[in-house]
């Protein structure tokens, strides 16, 4: 019986995947995604209470799995190597993201509407923020680097967020995005890493 739930479940995790996708939380109905799983509505009711728990059932994963990429530590870069290798580290883990996640991280980006991830992108761009406040000017001023405005913290990491957005949006194809995404971290960031030094 087990087998047949989780088949259930993944049916309508992928119907409530396109469904979001194509229509954002506002526009979706539990109707139409229950169709769309070739069941009832009650049978998807049995299963999430409400449209907006089946929301947060299938984007959640992804929205923890790019919270959890803001909460990486800034390791000790002491050399231009160790710092082009997190660099690279956080670019492959935005496309290891993608690649597990694409349409999740779509309907992050548009489609959250009236959902309790309606400001995600928002609270994104503010713990890349506090991680530029609190590791990366810290060490800046230290080597003698003056930060004159603390708000530059948020305007580079509006920019580096808002740029990977356009990226991912922009493209579907892996070969194209992944060098592209590397390429942007390493522009946006690399004054930071030559001062870092």
């Amino acid at each position: 019986m087990q087998v047949l739930k989780d088949d259930v479940r993944n049916a309508i995790h992928q119907s409530a995947l396109v469904e979001f996708q194509e229509k954002g939380f506002k526009n979706a109905s539990m109707r139409s995604i229950a169709e769309r799983g070739g069941m009832t509505v009650g049978n998807l009711y049995r299963y999430f209470n409400s449209k907006e728990d089946l929301f947060y059932a299938v984007i959640s994963p992804a929205y923890h799995k790019i919270i959890d990429l803001t909460q990486e530590q800034f390791i000790k870069m002491e050399n231009a190597k160790a710092v082009q290798n997190f660099f690279e580290y956080i670019a492959d883990r935005i496309m290891t993201i993608n690649r597990e996640h694409r349409r999740e991280l779509l309907i992050l980006i548009d489609g959250c509407e009236e959902t309790r991830f309606e400001h995600a992108i928002e609270e994104i761009i503010l713990l890349v923020e506090n991680k530029f406040r609190n590791q990366v000017f810290p060490r800046l001023k230290e080597k003698g680097v003056q930060i004159p405005d603390e708000f530059f913290a948020c305007v580079l990491s509006a920019s580096l967020v808002e740029g990977i957005k356009v990226i991912l949006k922009h493209y579907e194809d892996e070969a194209k995005m992944k060098p592209l995404v590397h390429q942007f971290i390493h522009y946006h960031l690399r004054d930071l890493k030559n001062r870092l030094l």
